[in-house]
Formats: structure tokens, C-alpha cells, sequence
């Protein structure tokens, strides 16, 4: 089934390299001397060691690295999925780090938008319910989810669809309606795991269309991704090697 309805241009160029710290704010994300252990057996294994990473609004950024580089892990970490055996964690200024489950979940889901390869769709909601689902666990009333995702499901190309469920579309089109669903909280932060993992180069290029559509708005978008050429479409780039940053574009232009 083709997507249809695609309200982003076609190309963009890519956007240029933030400019210096001094002029960009507070971050919205601040890693401080960051680490993961796990204990297997008698092995201690650290998966992030010692890790320093500022965010700032309006970044996009891609997360490289070889399996077993720690990229799964810090994208636990930044999502609040985790939390790190050592260091500090700010998120919007505030130190995550350390809260219990019910306070982290709280956060997770005011803060943080989320956009996975198997795109995690509802399978017995539409289209329209899947967005809501979000807004649904903040206690919004119908009426106001309706008025926020409605026009969601219209921004990603999808306002004809409302009435249909996942099996009803195309891969392209089900994470279409995980972007609007990411979006649909008004995130601090989005956060995409291999986004284009499950589809073939014309849907996963139209969503990266999407990706940049949504910088350009001002959206500060992370990308965990093991693909070259989706990391030459974001002006920052972090390379993970053995759980530390090997290289970041903004320290070595």
C-alpha cells in the first residue's frame, strides 16, 4: 500500500552545524561523567564509561556504533528507561538520576517522545486512538486529545486515515502515526530507535523527511542508528565506541 498524503517536501538541505554552547541556552539534556554496569556472573560489565553529553534545544543528532558499543544502552539512559549505575542524568535542568519508578515514568511521559523500529502501534485502536494513547495516561479529556491529535494525524499525511488500524496500512504509514504519537505530548526531547529499520528506502526516506521537517521547526530529534547515510542527514554526530564517545561532530566540527 503506498503512503499518501505526504504534507513534507520532498528534499531539504542539510542543516548547518550548531553554533557555539555559549550562545545556545541551557541544555535540554546533560550527561555527567555517565556509567552502566552489569554485573553477569562474575564479570562486571561496563556498558557506558564515564560519559559527557550536553543537548540543546533544536539539536539533531545521530547516535553511531558498531553492536555492543553501547548505543541501546544510552538511548535507555536518555529515555529514562534507565538509569545510570554512576553520574548524573539532567533532564529540562532536573537530575533524573536517581528517582524512583513512579516519579522516572512521570517524567518519561511529560518530557520525552519516543519513535521505535517495530513502530509499537495498538493493533484493536485506529489510527486516531493510537495518537491519543499518550494524552489518554496524562487524564486529558476526549475532547481535548481529539484537538491535539487530529491535527497530528493531518501534519504526518494521515488525516484521511483516521478510522483505520494498523494492519489496514503500510509500514511507512504505521510510523507515521508513531511520529504523531511522539508528538502528541509536546516533547522536550525525540527519541528514534532505528526508525527506518523495518521499511524500504522510499517510505524510510520520506520519514526522514519527516525528521527534518520537524528540526527545522525547532524539534530537537535523537537518532540511534547504525546507518551511514541517515547520519549524514544530521548536523551533529556521536560515534559510541566500548560505552564511550569516540568522536562528536560538535567538538571535532
Amino acid at each position: 500500500m503506498p503512503d499518501t498524503e505526504s504534507a513534507f517536501p520532498e528534499s531539504r538541505e542539510k542543516p548547518a552545524v550548531a553554533s557555539s554552547e555559549a550562545s545556545r541556552g541551557e541544555p535540554v539534556i546533560e550527561l555527567r561523567g555517565v556509567e552502566k554496569h552489569y554485573q553477569m556472573g562474575n564479570f562486571l560489565v561496563k556498558a557506558l564509561r564515564g560519559v559527557d553529553l550536553k543537548v540543546f534545544p533544536g539539536d539533531y543528532i545521530s547516535i553511531l556504533g558498531p553492536s555492543g558499543c553501547g548505543k541501546s544502552t544510552m538511548l535507555n539512559i536518555l529515555g529514562c528507561l534507565d538509569q545510570p549505575s554512576v553520574g548524573q542524568y539532567l533532564l529540562d535542568g532536573v537530575d533524573v538520576s536517581e528517582l524512583p519508578d513512579d516519579r522516572l515514568s512521570s517524567v518519561r511521559g511529560k518530557k520525552l517522545g519516543f519513535i521505535f523500529q517495530s513502530y509499537n502501534l495498538i493493533q484493536q485502536l485506529t489510527v486516531l486512538e493510537n495518537i491519543e494513547v499518550p494524552l489518554y495516561y496524562q487524564g486529558m479529556s476526549e475532547k481535548e486529545s481529539r484537538e491535539i491529535s487530529v491535527p497530528l494525524a493531518e501534519m504526518v499525511g494521515l488525516g484521511k486515515r483516521l478510522d483505520h488500524k494498523p494492519t489496514e496500512l503500510s509500514g511507512g504509514q504505521q510510523q507515521r502515526v508513531a511520529i504523531a504519537r511522539a508528538l502528541s505530548n509536546d516533547p522536550s526531547v525525540i527519541l528514534a530507535d532505528e526508525a527506518t529499520g523495518n521499511l524500504d528506502s522510499k517510505s524510510g526516506g520520506d520519514i526522514l523527511e519527516i525528521f527534518d521537517q520537524l528540526n527545522a521547526d525547532g524539534k530537537t530529534l535523537i537518532m540511534i542508528t547504525h546507518d551511514e547515510g541517515m547520519a549524514d542527514r544530521t548536523p551533529r554526530v556521536l560515534r559510541l565506541k566500548d560505552g564511550e564517545i569516540a568522536y562528536d561532530t560538535n567538538i571535532h566540527g
